[in-house]
């Protein structure tokens, strides 16, 4: 099962602080990736583990190096232990939580809905086109957040779906707005010995596999437990959202920067299926790259006294074609993030 594109309504409509805080937004990112220049310099590819070497560039400082290998885009520093604690952990994690937390339940509601309840109901289909029948399977999430996915997954029919996150912010937000089983706490240092021993049928990874320290330290626990069967992940990709931060420095960098330190590839995602025995089973293709481009475009506009009365007519004009044009982007498998249903081997 391959789906294409979907309608950015909900995403300008929860976005707006993208718009609104760009200065903000931008220097926290820069404050991040200023930790991030400090760790020792990466040597081997994040995704194939092979000496780091292949083309490379340099955005907001930071280099980044295509993997000859696998073609997974690498950030060129560790994620050592201390950039983690700094980005996801001290304060609770806070400042990283701001990007991704509801301040009431409706608003919080209203994000599960808009935004992760398609991505739920896609998992239901495509768990079904497995010859699977969604409701008797168990369901964990890593890296749940405030626990947007755990609620959506709920809400379409798996009432015993719970998570598990890092930052005591995220948790307490999750416990609060679902209930106290909802997202479970755990230590930064546990996440692969959660995902080797969990009991469940399927482990999710929403936005989630880009973050951790050891992405393949997680996916060969996910392989050696006997309880998991399928992975369900979202993915951000290397794709012309790259591009336009990289054309839009004075535009918040949403795509690869902060805990973004790297990004998956048609090839590297081909390469971790390959090496940890899993098939692809169903695929959503769909991204923001249009939207990035509008939001770059009216930021610079508004930023300037000179142009800030072509921001809407520049809205007026781009607007209604996102999805048409995004959908272009989409078909090709150049979006910039895919959902994806994986089984593993017996």
């Amino acid at each position: 099962m391959i789906r294409y594109g979907k309608s950015s309504g909900a995403l300008l409509a929860h976005k707006k602080g993208f718009f609104a805080e760009n200065d903000g937004l931008l220097n926290e990112g820069r404050r991040i990736g200023a930790v991030y220049t400090q760790q020792p310099r990466r040597t081997d590819c994040k995704c194939c583990d092979a000496p780091l070497e292949g083309p490379r560039f340099t955005k907001q400082g930071i280099e980044y190096v295509l993997c000859g290998r696998c073609g997974h885009l690498n950030g060129a520093h560790e994620d050592t232990d201390a950039f983690c604690e700094a980005m996801y952990v001290q304060d609770g994690g806070a400042s990283y939580a701001k990007t991704y937390s509801s301040a009431d339940k409706d608003a919080y509601r209203a994000r599960v809905r808009d935004i992760y309840v398609p991505k739920a109901e896609f998992l239901r289909d495509a768990l079904s086109e497995a010859g699977e029948t969604p409701e008797t399977l168990r369901f964990a999430d890593l890296g749940a957040g405030s626990g947007y996915f755990v609620a959506a997954m709920r809400d379409v029919g798996w009432p015993h779906s719970h998570g598990y996150e890092v930052s005591d912010v995220q948790v307490a937000l999750a416990q609060a707005m679902i209930s106290e089983d909802a997202v479970k706490a755990h230590a930064l240092d546990a996440a692969a010995e959660i995902a080797g021993t969990v009991e469940a049928d399927v482990v999710s990874m929403i936005g989630v596999l880009e973050h951790v320290q050891n992405p393949r330290d997680i996916v060969a626990a996910l392989r050696s437990n006997p309880n998991v069967r399928y992975f369900y992940i979202s993915v951000p990709l290397f794709s012309p959202s790259t591009m336009i931060e990289c054309a839009f420095p004075e535009v918040f960098q949403r795509q690869l920067s902060a805990g973004h330190t790297h990004l998956y590839t048609e090839g590297s995602i081909d390469w971790m299926c390959r090496e940890f025995g899993l098939s692809r089973l169903s695929e959503w293709w769909f991204g923001t790259d249009m939207v990035d481009f509008y939001r770059s475009v009216a930021v610079e506009l508004e930023r300037n006294p000179e142009t800030a009365a072509l921001a809407g007519y520049w809205r007026e004009m781009i607007v209604p074609a996102l999805d048409e044009a995004q959908l272009a982007l989409d078909t090709r498998k150049t979006a910039s993030e895919v959902h994806l249903l994986m089984r593993f081997a017996d």
